[in-house]
């Protein structure tokens, strides 16, 4: 397709559509009460009064709208993909907005969710080829259509639960927005331009009333409809755009949401917690209770997420970075978060005694803080596990490759890049499980679990890392394999010495 597209145009795209929801919203919120429109703050809830809900339904509307006149004007035709995408997401936000509004049992909005994204696959495409990097395209067949599904009911879910804190996910999706506007401009994905150019002004238009205070909510009819659009989006664009616009793209865009939404689900699942229900663990809620603000723990998470999006458009559109580099990026602001919810959780007493006032104002500054606590209360583990990590994986070139000769070497040398990577996943993963801040007087089943759990991911994510961002060097899904089995071996006796040790002091 010829790239007609260029940045004046998304620009006019952009205010159009900003310029047309601005209002549009304020006058949504003058209505909504009237028709029952609000959502009663509750146990579970983050805010304090009563506030006008399904705000979404605004953008939701108009900047496809904007876009489709826009494309017309430049007689830009959509394709049966684009066609597909649009009328699935209006439907998924139509009964979104009537589960906002009288709301609906779990199970019909899965099926909602579920026959949208069949009609995507069915009049649109499902996620089959994949660049590799080092391997190649992959070829998935079949099972591509399972991905499909995971990939985007997961989106969709993953936006609604993060939707728990004004601006949050309106300014994720903004970012979002104007990176994909960007890049499929470059790639001459025009239709995909323009809408995600109408999106970014909407969502500004819309984040002028969501900023802490909010004054209004997107609701369900936004969130879910933005996730959905997004993983849309990356299964419309890929094919068409090479692993510019492939699945590590979006993955890298939005790892905020995807690391946040899936390890808290993984944590309820060790922790038996039930998964359906509505909770008040995803980190940044954590954060709202230990006492920074709404405007705070925004900040925080758009600064990750505007830090994530640069580095997915440099290492897509401009030249490709180092595994390492996108890895320890992608992870190092999320692990900071992790520690220091972690650390003014579990010393809350501590604190407050110190500074005599309450937890919310002294976790209020001090950042580096809970990084140095966690060096000094598990420094030599941390030191002990990059060893362990280390020596696993070197195991596992060594059984890889049946013996140590030059090519070997040369081999090892060459993926030094990648060892970097994997130490910074592993003990990044170990962190976040909460193995560096739990003190453990004997290796009780929970606790394996989580090293388990940890090691499988880690794993898991290694060999995600590999496909989907295209590393320059690539590393055989057998090592990673391995080396992950050999770490959680290696975690494990560690731990089993140093418990026993203490208990022969004892």
């Amino acid at each position: 397709m010829p790239k007609v597209v260029d940045i004046n145009i998304l620009a006019v795209c952009f205010a159009s559509a900003f310029l047309l929801i601005w209002p549009a919203t304020w006058l949504f919120r003058r209505l909504a009460p009237r028709i029952g429109l609000v959502d009663i703050p509750n146990v579970r809830s983050s805010h304090v009064e009563s506030t006008p809900v399904a705000g979404g339904v605004i953008f939701v509307v108009i900047s496809p709208l904007v876009a489709l006149v826009v494309g017309q004007q430049m007689d830009i035709t959509l394709g049966r993909g684009d066609w597909a995408l649009l009328i699935t997401g209006w439907f998924i936000a139509a009964v979104s907005f009537v589960d906002d509004w009288h709301p609906l049992p779990a199970r019909v909005r899965l099926v909602a969710q579920i026959w949208a994204a069949l009609g995507l696959i069915i009049y649109g495409r499902y996620l089959r080829y994949f660049g590799a990097g080092g391997f190649g395209v992959i070829d998935v067949g079949w099972l591509g259509i399972l991905i499909t599904f995971v990939w985007i009911l997961g989106m969709s879910n993953a936006f609604n639960f993060m939707d728990g804190m004004d601006g949050l996910v309106a300014g994720q999706s903004l970012i979002a927005a104007l990176s994909v506007a960007w890049l499929s401009m470059n790639v001459g994905l025009d239709w995909i331009a323009l809408l995600s150019a109408a999106l970014g002004g909407g969502l500004l238009g819309f984040l002028m009333h969501n900023l802490p205070p909010a004054r209004v909510f997107m609701g369900d009819v936004g969130s879910i409809w933005l996730g959905f659009i997004f993983a849309g989006m990356a299964v419309i664009g890929a094919p068409r755009s090479g692993e510019r616009l492939s699945l590590g793209f979006w993955v890298l865009l939005l790892g905020i949401f995807l690391l946040d939404s899936g390890l808290t689900l993984g944590r309820r699942i060790l922790q038996g917690e039930p998964v359906l229900e509505a909770h008040r663990t995803h980190y940044y809620q954590r954060l709202l209770r230990v006492g920074w603000g709404h405007r705070r723990v925004t900040t925080l998470y758009l600064m990750m997420a505007a830090v994530l999006a640069a580095v997915a458009v440099i290492h897509f559109d401009f030249w490709r970075l180092p595994f390492s580099a996108l890895v320890i990026v992608g992870l190092m602001a999320f692990a900071g978060t992790y520690a220091l919810v972690h650390y003014v959780e579990s010393h809350k007493i501590e604190l407050e005694s110190e500074r005599g006032s309450p937890l919310g104002k002294v976790s209020a500054g001090g950042l580096l803080k809970p990084f140095r606590h966690l060096l000094r209360h598990s420094g030599a583990v941390l030191l002990s596990d990059v060893c362990v990590v280390v020596i696993a994986y070197a195991i596992a070139f060594g059984l890889r490759f049946a013996q140590w000769d030059s090519s070997y070497h040369q081999f090892f040398v060459g993926i030094r890049d990648g060892i970097i990577a994997i130490v910074f996943v592993h003990l990044t993963l170990n962190l976040v499980i909460g193995v560096y801040v739990e003190n453990v007087s004997r290796l009780h089943i929970r606790y394996i679990m989580k090293l388990v759990f940890s090691a499988a991911l880690s794993g898991m994510t290694l060999i995600l890392g590999e496909i989907l961002l295209g590393p320059v060097h690539a590393i055989p899904v057998s090592v990673l394999l391995l080396g992950a089995g050999f770490a959680f071996t290696g975690f494990t006796a560690i731990r089993y010495v140093r418990i026993h040790k203490v208990s022969i002091e004892a």
